[in-house]
């Protein structure tokens, strides 16, 4: 009889470590965490650790490196620069919301003689020109220019800009100071906001020696509007050539339509 008993204990006691373990699970499955692309773990088919699969953030080796083909100090008076550098973003679904920059100025004696830094956004897929204005050296003659991306540029997927804006030039004069006048079209049915616009003159050997870049703050529908850039002073020679970066940044975009 008492063997009986303690068997029947015993059996009770294990229904009830199943049943409470039963109810630990099924609240364990409940609110156990999701896996998310925060979480600092690599799971849901992502490729790194909260990166690349399903996560907006891309994985380091899934990138291409920016390509810097040129910068440089562009001469607008003595002892003041504008510096100018040509970029290309050759990853076609990926961008950077807010890319750092260092932008270092050196004589010909590899002397810096200033350092600035700055932020830019990154659309895909992008050639585009980075311009900073009114570097003042005291007098002292710059020779070379270098611009450095920050090295934690943080990569997502993006949306890429279509060619929605046409840039043409309207007129150029040189008399009494250069001015450069520039026809902006938004193409689409939207209203466009924060348009950047960068013009780039060149020489007979192809070589940049000014540039100038203006804001557009709104373009409306269909809308088209003259743009003009000026320069303090002459330059030296006429510039054989003209190129024209607009940019609208993909990440401040929800669509675009033609």
């Amino acid at each position: 009889m008492a063997i009986w008993a303690r068997q029947r204990q015993i059996y009770y006691l294990v229904g009830v470590f199943v049943f409470f373990a039963l109810i630990g699970l099924v609240l364990f499955l409940i609110y156990r965490p999701r896996p998310s692309c925060f979480d600092g773990v690599q799971n849901q088919a992502e490729a790194g650790v909260d990166c690349g699969g399903p996560c907006a953030i891309a994985c380091a080796p899934a990138v291409i490196p920016l390509k810097i083909y040129w910068t440089r100090p562009l001469l607008v008076a003595p002892g003041w620069y504008d510096i100018a550098t040509q970029v290309e973003n050759t990853n076609l679904a990926l961008g950077v919301r807010q890319a750092g920059y260092t932008i270092y100025l050196y004589d010909n004696e590899n002397n810096l003689l200033i350092k600035r830094t700055g932020s830019t956004f990154i659309n895909p897929g992008e050639k585009f020109v980075i311009f900073e204005n009114r570097l003042i050296t005291n007098g002292r003659e710059a020779k070379q220019a270098f611009l450095e991306f920050d090295k934690d540029l943080v990569w997502e997927k993006a949306q890429t800009v279509p060619k929605i804006i046409t840039v043409e030039r309207e007129n150029f004069v040189e008399t009494p100071r250069p001015q450069l006048k520039i026809r902006v079209t938004n193409q689409t049915l939207d209203i466009l906001s924060d348009v950047k616009l960068t013009a780039v003159l060149s020489d007979a050997d192809n070589n940049a020696f000014a540039a100038s870049a203006t804001l557009i703050d709104r373009l409306g529908p269909n809308e088209s509007r003259l743009v003009f850039l000026t320069w303090p002073s002459s330059f030296t020679s006429p510039p054989s050539s003209f190129d024209f970066y607009w940019r609208l940044n993909s990440f401040d975009q929800a669509s675009f339509s033609l």
